[in-house]
Formats: structure tokens, sequence, C-alpha cells
């Protein structure tokens, strides 16, 4: 692990599209500014660990159900389209 240790106002660059900036610190609480680009996903860790346990979830569920919960959403699947229309 990289430790930096940064004033308010400086960055770190992460490759050469992501930069985090530090905004301020107030007693005990960092605030960083992130900028990257759309495609690069963003999120604090407890977030994406709750969208990685979803989709390990999703991944072992099988299709038929999935059809019933966005069935009983008022979703329509339909395997020949990608995404759902709404009934």
């Amino acid at each position: 692990m990289l430790v930096l240790s940064r004033k308010i106002g400086e960055d770190v660059k992460i490759g050469n599209s992501v930069t985090v900036t530090v905004l301020s610190y107030d007693r005990g609480v960092v605030r960083l500014g992130i900028q990257a680009p759309k495609e690069v996903a963003v999120h604090r860790k407890e977030i994406y660990d709750k969208i990685a346990e979803l989709n390990k979830i999703a991944a072992k569920s099988q299709i038929t159900k999935l059809k019933d919960v966005l069935n009983g959403n008022n979703l329509i699947f339909n395997a020949n389209e990608v995404g759902y229309q709404k009934k």
C-alpha cells in the first residue's frame, strides 16, 4: 500500500485520467474530490461491497426467478434485447 501525505488543495493522480483532491479536513473527516471519466466507476467501499454482493447473488440465481422478480415489478424481460421495458 502506498501511503501519501497531502495538504488541503493538493492532488494525487491515478493513471492518466483520475485525480483525487483533498478538499477539507474537519474533526477527523477528510473530504475528497475525485475527477474521473464516466467509464471509471467510483464508489465508497461500502457501496462497492454491496454491489459485489448483489452481483454474486445474481450470478447464482436462476433466470426464471429473475423473470418472476422483474415481472412482479411490472417489467418485461426480453432475452433478445438488452435491458427491460415497462409493461
